[in-house]
């Protein structure tokens, strides 16, 4: 009886290359548009003053304004830019501190939209509730923190940060369930009639 081969597993070698291949095909949608949006902050900055900033010559800033050469489009005569490299890396690493590190230097945050499967519903007074008990745990601390001398140090401001940056992701969660239908009595049913 002739004994049966197994398949051989894959090599390294071809499981890096296939996930490079897929990496690819996402990454070339994703980095449609950063030219244009380079191009903006050029514009509004200055080529030339780039430029000289980040010690490249005047030809490759515009090249970074201009849809870059990819399997898609392989005429085109741009350059991959320095942010088609951070959607890159963000891509890769799923590190959401890249982008919190953007939002900060930009004196913003960042909240991620939430992910609600089609059957998930929910109900506007417990969200709004839930919303309103963290805004009011968050002034009562500020108030706690003030009684005892009269300020509010380090600390407390710290913790004051992360309970207003957490509100700030509960109350963007519940604006996209509200644009999202989600409090909708005719899309969630009958049987989840107003409490």
């Amino acid at each position: 009886m002739a004994k049966r081969s197994e398949p051989e597993p894959a090599s390294e070698e071809a499981l890096l290359a296939e996930e490079q291949q897929s990496d690819e095909q996402l990454l070339e949608g994703l980095l449609d548009d950063t030219h244009k949006v380079l191009k903006q902050a050029v514009d509004r900055a200055g080529p030339k003053r780039i430029s000289r900033a980040l010690d490249v010559s005047l030809s490759l800033v515009y090249k970074w304004t201009q849809p870059p050469r990819t399997k898609k489009n392989p005429s085109a005569s741009g350059a991959r830019n320095p942010l088609d490299k951070l959607v890159t890396m963000f891509h890769l690493s799923q590190d959401l501190e890249i982008i919190h590190f953007l939002c900060r230097v930009a004196r913003g945050y960042y909240t991620s939209n939430p992910v609600h499967g089609p059957e998930q519903t929910q109900n506007f007074v417990s969200a709004t509730i839930s919303s309103l008990n963290d805004f009011a745990d968050m002034i009562h601390h500020a108030e706690k923190s003030l009684t005892g001398d009269g300020r509010i140090d380090d600390d407390e401001s710290k913790k004051l940060r992360r309970m207003w940056d957490k509100l700030k992701g509960r109350l963007e969660n519940f604006i996209v369930a509200c644009e999202e239908g989600q409090f909708n009595k005719d899309e969630r049913g009958a049987d989840s009639e107003e409490e």
